[in-house]
């Protein structure tokens, strides 16, 4: 429901901190609430993932489009919950949790708290070869570096439109040969090929 907020940073604690918007106090739930300071007078910008369970609605506040991407990836993981997301998210910086998942580390992952082999398993499983938008030495080279951002968002919107991964993997060479182009114009040749599929 909700993208980002913005408003004042009005209270921080260990676990959330609160985001007045226009007169009303947000209680986001962040992985690193002193990131942020109080300040009545500096607007901030916080990506939000909205979670409903049976007992509570909640907000969980992100750093930015990239973290909220992250985390939402996170939680579709079997058994990973938002607060699990949000504890792996705490830190800055995800290449390492982008590399581990992509090199099978389940050692890495287990330093998480309540992250057991089981749990670090279906991670790599969920997850492996879904990261490199996140990860500083992707695993899979691209062809057009400077197209790399319009490509990742064009197969995201591939797979938004319900194709398997497997069937876009079948077309990505060939998208990755193409010169620069934009989102858009990498949508619509792939929706293409996947027609002559």
């Amino acid at each position: 429901m909700y993208e980002y907020l913005i408003g004042y940073v009005t209270q921080i604690t260990p676990e959330f901190l609160v985001l007045e918007v226009q007169g009303v106090g947000y209680k986001l739930f962040v992985g690193n609430p002193y990131r942020y300071e109080i300040n009545k007078k500096k607007l901030v910008k916080i990506f939000v993932h909205e979670a409903v369970s049976e007992t509570e609605i909640s907000l969980y506040g992100l750093y930015d489009a990239e973290d909220k991407e992250l985390f939402e990836k996170l939680i579709l993981v079997k058994g990973i919950g938002p607060k699990s997301a949000l504890t792996i998210l705490a830190n800055e910086d995800h290449s390492g949790l982008v590399d581990a998942i992509n090199h099978d580390d389940v050692a890495y992952l287990k330093k998480f708290p309540k992250i057991g082999p089981k749990a670090a398993q279906q991670i790599i499983l969920d997850l492996k070869g879904k990261m490199n938008l996140f990860s500083d030495n992707p695993t899979e080279p691209v062809v057009k570096p400077a197209s790399n951002r319009n490509l990742a968002d064009a197969l995201d919107a591939l797979s938004a439109l319900g194709y398997s991964t497997k069937v876009i993997a079948k077309i990505k060479p060939e998208l990755e040969d193409q010169e620069s182009m934009t989102t858009d114009h990498y949508l619509s040749y792939g929706l293409k090929l996947l027609m002559k599929k």
